[in-house]
């Protein structure tokens, strides 16, 4: 492994837990914020399992900055391209996740909280393998540069006009998107 890589495999396993506890603590970003909008439109504004996911994109694109500035002998096409699958992948974890233990047993915070720390770790050793490798091509990490803007501005979108389905419905209120 080269210094790149190194620098790379340290911030990877550091980022799991800054993802699990930054993802953490922006649980309560909107509501501390007063309500803020701008503020709930990447952090979660109710307790539908869709905001949730805003957890670890935001924290994940946040780590994808700092190993850009960090480790500078990584290939940015690789880097984005791996963050990018991997934000992907921790989403697509946690919402098949949730309803797939809930089939099966009532909603359970300490479930919720172990089922958010595999799919970091899943995202995480993905994001890592990919980056590492650096034989991602430019192409490539357009089409993931779009797809994670993309995820994001669905995120925006859907706080503002979520769609009336039940991942996007509060699990406390019954109620959909930011009002």
């Amino acid at each position: 492994m080269d210094l790149g890589s190194d620098c790379l495999k340290r911030w990877e396993f550091a980022g799991f837990f800054f993802i699990f506890f930054s993802g953490a603590l922006l649980h309560f970003a909107y509501e501390l914020s007063g309500e803020n909008v701008f503020v709930g439109a990447l952090t979660p504004v109710n307790e539908s399992v869709w905001e949730h996911l805003k957890l670890v994109f935001l924290t994940g694109v946040i780590l994808f900055f700092l190993e850009i500035g960090f480790c500078k002998g990584i290939s940015g096409s690789s880097l984005l391209t791996g963050k990018t699958l991997g934000i992907y992948i921790m989403c697509g974890t946690i919402l098949g996740g949730f309803y797939l233990y809930t089939l099966f047993v009532h909603h359970n915070l300490i479930i919720d909280l172990l089922l958010m720390a595999f799919a970091i770790y899943l995202g995480q050793t993905v994001s890592f393998k990919i980056a590492a490798t650096g034989k991602t091509t430019v192409a490539t990490a357009v089409v993931a540069a779009i797809f994670l803007l993309a995820l994001g501005a669905i995120f925006v979108v859907f706080t503002f006009r979520p769609p009336q389905l039940e991942p996007f419905r509060d699990s406390l209120t019954g109620r959909y998107g930011i009002g």
